[in-house]
């Protein structure tokens, strides 16, 4: 809080000494009164700058230890935030100096040079916040400095025209309307360059649409949006006054006074931006909370097939009659002297109708993010817990025929039948929304909670075997043919001497050949066996592949390749989706090799290879088509 009150403080002197510097310059005024005000505006930042390096000193330094000269002298001069404060000090400092020369001295290039000396210094607000982050893309660094540049710009200017308005006595009409006219200019450059930037970080620390809900950091943006909204209309008004009226019946105090509502609502867009600077970004979050009982989602109302006069069919079409209404009514001539509102509100209607169509349950965990990460240890404790608690109800499979299943009722008398865990219809929930489940209880009344049995960590275990058992269905139809990007291969450890390569998730980039294999076999069986395994290794290494092995019992040598820490879990893991038709499950794969590409997803599977089977001939060929793909960003709230 105290951050976001000083960077607010600090922001607002600065952007008005730029705006009182800029605006006389657009109708080559003498802005000589605007001087003092100007030297002690850039004369406060400067000094606000030394309170608010011990602020973020005292942010970051234990509170325990003393905050004296020497503490705060080594935060400053040994501290990545501290020499980012200094750099920016200095063009304050200097911005300070050049405001109050100018009080004695009287030059165009003076001017110039404290204007744009000015707009460096509002350029790099952002530089002690989130830009400091050096793990952010260059061009995200550099959306910051622009979109402060651009919005400080724009606030400050409008700032000093609402000044100028007020405090224009005597000046002709005319001229006023010349300022108006070329600052709208201005700021709609301003403007422009702030709704670009603006997108741009919004990608990067917002992450995604839930997370504008879902988050502190993105509901602030989207109260700040609202903002902007209201700042938008009040320009435009501003815009047609501007190309309605004539100049010399131009009215300083009505242009003035809406400029003032424009700038009420830029101060708060300040504030908003102070305090968001402040706070964790969106998508660094990972304790999510939706407030609201429904979510948008396509795939879980379209995207399965809806059937003739449901809800979401009515809602459907409910929505484009209106828009075909809307249209009607802006096209059709009888129509002409009332379509400016019913045609927007037909459109407006047929929004809403859409958007309810669209729109299924949600609860407060729907865009959780899990505490676990999506590994084989993590799949391998999953399978554990859903033995102990589900199979009863949801069969060892997931697949609704567990020994209780039959006898369901709800507290009505309702019979009810086991969620499927293996239908597609598992795929249109979000992992946020079975973490509610597990903890509350599910949407039958019929599933108990289980937050007494199993942890926070336990749930999250559960879900990311979940995720792997709603995957059989389709996995057992997979072969070296290949598939669509689906399956995402759950992350494992590797034994790496090097410490180069530690995990699977490392070796994305390049097409990587998963080994499964159980050398306990005799005679010509295990010859057989040890020539397949060899053979897959020499066809990974001669295709550019990585090779990773999960080895039991005496396989050969010169078969093997990268090995896993933990060889148990992951054959645990993945044997969940080494599933054939009509061959039962087993937690042990007698030998598989799966094929992930460079995103992290299976896209094909191997049984055995033989010299003459054309096996050899198919990795290669699959290989060499995965290495052309692109990379993909795997997400697992839509899984």
């Amino acid at each position: 809080m105290e951050l976001a009150i000083l960077g607010f403080f600090e922001s607002l002197p600065a952007a008005l000494a730029v705006g009182l510097l800029l605006l006389p310059r657009l109708i080559n005024e003498d802005a000589s009164r605007f001087k003092p005000a100007i030297a002690l505006l850039a004369g406060l930042r400067a000094v606000i700058g030394f309170v608010l390096v011990v602020a973020l000193a005292r942010s970051i330094i234990p509170a325990e230890k003393p905050l004296d000269a020497a503490t705060v002298s080594g935060f400053v001069f040994g501290t990545v935030v501290g020499k980012a404060w200094m750099a920016t000090q200095a063009l304050a400092l200097l911005f300070a100096g050049l405001a109050i020369a100018r009080l004695f001295v009287l030059s165009d290039l003076a001017d110039r040079v404290a204007l744009w000396t000015g707009i460096a210094v509002i350029a790099v607000v952002a530089v002690t916040g989130h830009a400091m982050d050096d793990s952010l893309p260059l061009w995200t660094q550099i959306s910051f400095v622009i979109h402060t540049a651009a919005g400080l710009t724009w606030f400050g200017g409008l700032l000093g025209l609402v000044w100028w308005m007020y405090s224009a006595q005597g000046k002709p009409p005319e001229v006023a309307h010349r300022l108006a006219e070329r600052w709208s200019l201005v700021a709609k450059i301003a403007m422009g360059l702030v709704a670009l930037s603006g997108l741009a970080l919004a990608w990067e620390n917002v992450g995604s649409f839930p997370n504008l809900l879902a988050t502190p950091y993105g509901r602030y943006l989207t109260l700040k949006l609202a903002f902007l909204c209201a700042v938008l209309l009040l320009a435009l008004s501003l815009a047609r006054y501007i190309t309605r009226q004539p100049k010399e019946e131009f009215d300083t105090r009505w242009y003035g006074r809406i400029g003032a509502y424009e700038a009420g609502c830029g101060m708060a867009l300040l504030m908003l931006a102070t305090w968001i600077g402040a706070i964790n970004p969106a998508s660094h979050e990972t304790d999510l909370y939706w407030p609201l009982p429904f979510r948008i989602s396509y795939i879980a109302t379209w995207g399965q097939k809806v059937e003739a006069f449901t809800p979401i069919w009515w809602w459907g079409v409910a929505g484009l009659v209106l828009a075909l209404a809307a249209l009607v009514i802006w096209f059709a001539p009888p129509a002409r002297s009332w379509r400016m509102k019913a045609a927007p509100a037909a459109a407006a209607a047929s929004v809403v109708a859409a958007l309810v169509s669209l729109s299924t349950e949600a609860y407060t965990d729907t865009y959780n993010d899990p505490t676990q990460d999506y590994t084989s240890e993590s799949v391998a404790r999953g399978y554990a817990h859903f033995q102990e608690h589900c199979v009863s109800c949801h069969g060892p499979m997931g697949e609704a025929n567990g020994p209780l299943a039959k006898d369901l009722k709800n507290a009505q008398g309702v019979a009810i039948v086991p969620a499927d865990l293996t239908a597609p219809h598992v795929g249109t929930h979000t992992i946020g929304d079975i973490f509610h489940w597990l903890t509350f209880g599910g949407q039958s009344g019929v599933m108990p909670n289980f937050k007494e049995q199993l942890d926070v960590d336990d749930r999250w275990d559960v879900i990311n075997y979940l995720l792997v058992l709603s995957y059989t269905q389709r996995s057992r139809f997979l072969g070296p043919s290949g598939i669509i990007q689906w399956l995402i291969a759950p992350d494992f450890q590797l034994i790496d001497p090097k410490e180069e390569v530690t995990t699977l998730f490392k070796l994305r980039g390049t097409p990587t050949l998963i080994s499964f294999a159980r050398c306990r076999l005799q005679g010509e069986e295990a010859k057989e066996l040890a020539s397949s395994l060899q053979i897959a290794a020499q066809t990974a290494r001669t295709a550019g592949a990585h090779h990773v092995t999960i080895y039991d019992g005496d396989c050969p040598q010169d078969a093997k390749g990268r090995e896993a820490s933990h060889p148990r879990s992951v054959e645990t893991a993945y044997s969940v989706v080494n599933r054939l038709p009509n061959v039962p499950y087993t937690t042990e794969i007698a030998e598989a090799h799966f094929l992930v590409d460079r995103s992290g997803y299976v896209r094909a599977r191997f049984q055995h290879f033989t010299p003459d089977n054309g096996g050899t001939a198919q990795l290669r060929a699959r290989v060499a088509a995965l290495a052309k793909e692109p990379i993909v960003v795997i997400n697992l709230h839509s899984h």
